[in-house]
């Protein structure tokens, strides 16, 4: 009778996790995962093959346990993705901070279907402008998170908030081709849920 199985391929990848977050992306290695579950390598190449596949594998579960948001307001993707940056900093390098392959889209999200809807929806904007509005909206949040995970800054909320309060502003009054103040303020109540 075979023995039976006693490692599943969740337990890998949260071990995978844990290596990242307690020594860094640099010591995930096969060895370092197995140490962590009190196995051979075995194991870990009988469920997934390769290392790299180990790795693919590891990047789509760690933005689904970590990024897959809920919210309906816009400024809260945001402050939650910038949050994930500052709480899961090791974590945030790995998904984030490597060289992408030419087929690989630069940006990763997950929420990004989802974002555009709500965007074209309560701004009554067409999706491309939606979808040009969130990449600006995306550069910023990218690269304050690297910012943040690589500790060259550490804002406060009240910063991220008032800068993507900010920002969202400048997109807006773009986008919409806001000429003054009281139209600014039409929109800004009218998306109220996106930027709170």
């Amino acid at each position: 009778m075979p023995a039976k199985k006693r490692i599943f391929k969740k337990d890998i990848l949260s071990a995978a996790i844990n290596v990242i977050r307690t020594s860094g992306s640099q010591a995930l290695t096969v060895r370092n995962i197995a140490k962590k579950l009190s196995c051979s390598t075995q194991p870990i190449y009988s469920e997934f093959g390769s290392f790299d596949a180990l790795k693919d594998e590891l990047r789509v579960y760690a933005e689904e346990k970590y990024l897959c948001f809920t919210f309906t307001n816009y400024k809260e993707f945001a402050t939650a993705f910038l949050g994930f940056a500052k709480k899961e900093k090791e974590l945030f390098k790995f998904l984030y901070l490597r060289k992408r392959e030419n087929s690989e889209s630069p940006i990763d999200d997950i929420n990004y279907k989802k974002t555009i809807e709500l965007l074209s929806n309560n701004l009554e904007m067409d999706y491309e402008s939606a979808k040009e509005l969130h990449k600006w909206m995306q550069y910023y949040c990218y690269t304050t998170g690297v910012m943040i995970a690589t500790n060259y800054r550490d804002p406060t909320a009240e910063e991220i908030g008032k800068e993507l309060t900010d920002l969202y502003k400048i997109m807006l009054r773009h986008y919409k081709n806001i000429q003054n103040e009281d139209e600014l303020d039409f929109w800004l109540s009218k998306s109220r849920n996106l930027i709170i």
